[in-house]
């Protein structure tokens, strides 16, 4: 009998790097599924540096440019990896991905199409077709489409939460209200599904199930997220204050420094008539920089609601101050105030100012808002 004798083999030079390069990939996913964007990006280019054809490393650099709004140099990391691998639907779905987030519709639904030519199953292009054609007001087509996503993957929240998009601008309210309560069976407090329910719900008169919906999505969001502060502002927009309230505080409790959080908090506490818990958050905000006219228009607001109307009037002349282009709305202010001398009528002043002051500040800060994603 043979008795049997073990071997060893050396590897080639090209095969070690190989299992190399795999364990990076694996681990650069890991850190990006775990929100470690910066340390998932220097494994990925870590990988690119040996192998520049590493056609995963492009797609997840691509990734994490994409999460971090840098659609742009995603689109560049996609289409190398697309042209170094032609048959990857996934290249495809990312490149289709990056120009929707660009508004580049027409492009983006001819990549979405060469990733269903390769995959007629993916359900990714499906959904990034079906969203691509919704901006082009394409509804029965993206509809379709959304719908058949849904049957190879039915537990899948996007494609039911642009459904219940299309049904609420065909006035198939009940139907896109059912939809977005499957969702939030499939996936609860889930906040893109959450926001608008309520929104549909405080439509119908039902505030109750409004609130609830709210809440339990409230309860589910990690405090250090944006989220908190998004379902603040939706529950403010359809004046449910306490849950706006709550979601600020819970918001602040974990960023107590941040300026847009305590502004959103105070107009919440104003709108709820709270003008002394109002007032005091507003004192501590910053009174200069950028949000100068935002503090000073709040704090006219409170004296007004509290008929302080000589205090509301100063106020808003400060707001006028720290805006850019006044000439035209302070000159108007002074001119009324010096016709006016001993006898103004400060309510009548504050009154008629309120609006106006309200309007340039929210043109300011739509342009603020636009210059910082502008700088993205």
């Amino acid at each position: 009998m043979t008795q049997w004798e073990p071997t060893v083999k050396k590897l080639g030079d090209g095969e070690a790097p190989v299992t190399d390069e795999r364990d990076r990939l694996r681990k650069g996913r890991s850190l990006f599924r775990e929100g470690r964007h910066d340390e998932a990006r220097r494994e990925f280019e870590a990988l690119l540096a040996g192998n520049p054809k590493a056609i995963g490393a492009h797609l997840g650099i691509g990734l994490v440019m994409l999460r971090e709004d840098h659609p742009q140099e995603a689109l560049a990391r996609f289409v190398e990896a697309r042209t170094l691998d032609p048959l990857s639907p996934r290249a495809y779905v990312l490149e289709g991905q990056a120009l929707l987030q660009l508004g580049h519709f027409e492009p983006a639904i001819m990549a979405f199409r060469n990733a269903l030519n390769l995959d007629p199953k993916s359900v990714r292009a499906m959904v990034g077709l079906g969203q691509a054609l919704l901006r082009q007001q394409r509804s029965e087509e993206a509809l379709s489409l959304l719908q058949a996503a849904l049957r190879y993957e039915p537990r899948k929240v996007l494609p039911r939460l642009l459904i219940a998009e299309i049904y609420r601008e065909q006035g198939r309210l009940e139907a896109a209200t059912a939809e977005l309560r499957l969702a939030l069976e499939i996936e609860p407090g889930h906040i893109r599904a959450a926001i608008p329910l309520a929104r549909l719900r405080v439509a119908a008169n039902d505030r109750d199930e409004a609130e609830r919906v709210l809440r339990a999505a409230l309860s589910r969001v990690p405090e250090e997220s944006a989220a908190p502060m998004r379902l603040g502002r939706a529950a403010l927009e359809v004046e449910l204050y306490a849950v706006a309230e709550d979601a600020m505080l819970a918001a602040l409790r974990h960023n107590p420094g941040q300026t847009a959080i305590r502004l959103n908090l105070v107009e919440v506490l104003l709108a709820s008539g709270k003008l002394e818990d109002a007032e005091r958050h507003a004192r501590e905000l910053p009174q200069g920089g950028q949000t100068a006219s935002l503090v000073h228009k709040l704090l006219g607001d409170i004296h007004l609601r509290r008929k302080q109307f000589r205090l509301a009037v100063e106020e808003y002349r400060a707001t006028v101050l720290h805006l850019p282009d006044n000439e035209q709305l302070l000159g108007e202010l002074e001119r009324e105030l010096a016709a006016s001398g001993e006898t103004a009528d400060w309510e009548e002043l504050a009154e008629a100012l309120q609006p106006s002051v309200a309007d340039r500040v929210a043109g300011e800060t739509r342009r603020i808002r636009q210059n910082r994603r502008d700088r993205r």
